[in-house]
């Protein structure tokens, strides 16, 4: 199982190389709202056509798979309607239709992970622009973490207020017993996708203990923790070379945002707060075929490729001995670099 996941992954990571060197950013982001959008409309028409018993989950396997790719398609609209303004109302209407697939799905970590992105993208629009909104841009930044941390430290008292379920519906049942594995074999952990498997005497124990204790959620294969199913499968050094990468992206973005490529950093940054939003109740980053893992690859590739050829573009104007005279020949090289 770990060698076969393992070839899918790399491959995947092989091909994101490839996308983000042969294709333009903004039209990979359209390409995958396309996809997402195409996914919507195929849900829709199966929840009329084929209609199931239970929750919503559309042409996929579960409600929580559906909500997530329409995040990525209001992640994805958003990005295309702050760069294309004279096609707005095209991708106003993907992220309308997203969205009302998410509340139908009723998933939660969805929907909040919607209203969470189109807060930060209202405050990157401000910051972008420079001025007096890049100051109120900031400020509220500072009240919206503040309020995070507010709603961290009174989970409980939130929860009761929403009438929600503290567990996350049944999920934080399952900690204490990956948390107990883990500690098993902690260094190098159990080995990539491994641990789930129905061979696996181990992870059949606790799906037992849980059907003993009432889960109020069916059993999926996972720990239901991004950070946890990492330290379950690759241990610490693995999770520790995942961290790399997110921080050495998150930089990239953040580059990317203060300099060459505002607009695809600011999208790079909303990508990896939706990842740490979603990492807390489900797993994230290591399935090749989940909608995050390839978004995280690509657009890394991408800020690293326009901050790239930012430091070109600056080495040939030193090497040529020339600065451009003039605003207009300045703004055609920024435009060149961008």
């Amino acid at each position: 199982m770990t060698f076969t996941q393992g070839s899918a992954y790399f491959f995947l990571v092989v091909g994101a190389v490839g996308l983000a060197e042969a294709w333009d950013g903004d039209v990979l982001m359209d390409l995958v709202m396309l996809i997402c959008c195409l996914s919507a409309v195929a849900s829709i028409v199966q929840f009329f056509i084929f209609p199931e018993p239970g929750d919503f989950r559309g042409i996929f396997s579960q409600k929580n798979v559906l909500g997530q790719v329409m995040v990525g398609g209001v992640l994805t609209g958003l990005h295309g309607a702050r760069i294309r303004s004279g096609r707005r109302f095209r991708y106003i209407c993907v992220i309308a239709l997203c969205i009302i697939v998410t509340f139908m799905s009723k998933s939660s970590t969805s929907i909040l992970a919607i209203f969470v992105l189109l807060w930060l993208d209202l405050l990157g629009r401000l910051y972008l622009q420079g001025g007096s909104p890049r100051i109120l841009a900031r400020f509220l930044a500072i009240v919206s973490v503040m309020i995070v941390l507010f709603i961290v430290m009174n989970t409980d008292l939130i929860f009761d207020l929403l009438g929600k379920d503290a567990t996350l519906t049944g999920r934080t049942l399952i900690w204490p017993y990956v948390i107990a594995e883990i500690l098993e074999k902690p260094i190098f952990g159990w080995g990539f996708c491994a641990f789930w498997s129905p061979l696996n005497p181990v992870a059949l124990q606790i799906f037992e203990a849980l059907r003993g204790e009432n889960w109020s959620t069916p059993v999926y294969a996972n720990a239901h923790s991004g950070i946890l199913e990492f330290l379950l499968q690759l241990g610490l050094a693995g999770t520790t070379f995942f961290l790399f990468l997110f921080l050495r992206n998150f930089v990239l973005a953040v580059k990317c945002l203060n300099g060459p490529a505002g607009q695809f950093g600011l999208s790079s940054v909303l990508l990896l707060t939706t990842i740490l939003l979603v990492g807390v109740s489900e797993d994230v980053l290591l399935a090749a075929g989940q909608i995050w893992t390839g978004l995280f690859f690509i657009m890394g590739f991408i800020c690293e490729k326009q901050l790239w050829l930012a430091r070109a573009a600056r080495r040939q104007v030193a090497m040529s001995g020339q600065r451009p005279k003039n605003a207009r020949a300045r703004s055609q090289l920024r435009f060149r670099v961008n």
